[in-house]
């Protein structure tokens, strides 16, 4: 009997992790576990030795609770970057429950919790040698800062009054500044990112009164970070429903048993239209046609945004198609 089944990717800010082995960007071990390889920028790659990190989704621990996936994430060296759970086994992993992350030193970076992929209660954040850096509390109302303190223990802000200073993913560069005053961002903040080189934005109580950018020219297929994911209409399981009755298995794929996914890489529009069609990896016997085929059925997505604002997002799809 011949079936076909469908792994999602995208890309996502926390996703990652992996042992081992294999030949393909999404390897499915004889354990039922899955294998991510993946790039510093969330792209899904081929080989272990072309990843920046790998992500390993294990089957629901069912002593612990049957109805989540176990994840871990490892860093290039091999030690472990993310230990929580998901509700979805995909490389759009739907976080739920505790988590902690390490540093590549092996010392604690963060923990808290996610409740349905949002992070929900108590966040810490630790210096790369081990000294409270912050806390935050996410609730209904949003985010609460409430500590933050030098990389020497000195308490800048105490019970969300005071400044605050956020720092890159490696606690290298400063990356915003500015005042909190009840657990909100009041007053002028000054900071930079990728797509804004620079910033200046005035807040009142948490909200945005006014802001100053200034951008750099993107680069030939560079895209601007988004905020917000692009998403199919409906969200992830309308998605795989889509593929899943449209796809066919093609008749000289099926005859010569050709087997593995097809990674399909694409581009949503700020109106929320698929271009740029491109197989990164190919399984042949016609699988890549026909991956191709059904993401062009596909109906206008909701498109990435940054600042409120939409902007063009890379995405890639892997397809799998099996045979029993």
């Amino acid at each position: 009997m011949l079936s076909s089944y469908i792994v999602l990717s995208m890309i996502k800010f926390f996703v990652t992790i992996a042992f081992c082995l294999g030949l393909s960007s999404v390897v499915q071990a004889q354990s039922g576990s899955l294998i991510y390889y993946l790039t510093q920028s969330g792209k899904l790659v081929s080989t272990k030795d072309s990843a920046d990190y790998w992500m390993l989704v294990d089957p629901p621990d069912t002593t612990v609770n049957k109805n989540l996936y176990v994840v871990h994430e490892y860093y290039k060296n091999g030690r472990v970057k993310l230990v929580t759970s998901s509700k979805t086994n995909d490389l759009n992993l739907l976080y739920q429950g505790p988590f902690i992350a390490y540093f590549p030193n092996g010392r604690r970076m963060r923990n808290g919790a996610f409740n349905g992929g949002d992070l929900v209660g108590v966040e810490t954040s630790y210096y790369p040698n081990g000294k409270l850096y912050s806390i935050k509390r996410h609730n209904d109302n949003g985010l609460f800062l409430s500590q933050c303190s030098d990389s020497t223990g000195t308490i800048l802000t105490q019970n969300g009054n005071g400044k605050w200073v956020e720092y890159d993913e490696n606690f290298k560069d400063t990356i915003a500044s500015g005042n909190v005053v009840n657990g909100l961002r009041d007053g002028e903040w000054r900071g930079r990112s990728d797509y804004y080189e620079n910033y200046v934005r005035v807040y009142r109580k948490g909200q945005i009164l006014s802001e100053k950018l200034s951008r750099r020219k993107l680069a030939p297929g560079e895209f601007a970070p988004a905020d917000t994911l692009p998403q199919y209409p409906g969200g992830v399981e309308e998605f795989y429903k889509f593929l899943a009755k449209n796809i066919r298995y093609p008749n000289e794929a099926r005859e010569n048993k050709n087997q593995g996914k097809v990674i399909i890489s694409f581009v949503v529009e700020r109106d929320g239209t698929l271009t740029d069609f491109k197989v990164k990896q190919s399984v042949g016997g016609g699988c890549d046609e026909e991956a191709i085929r059904i993401i062009k059925l596909s109906a206008p997505w909701t498109p990435g945004m940054q600042n409120g604002k939409p902007v063009r997002v890379a995405y890639s799809v892997p397809i799998g198609f099996k045979t029993d």
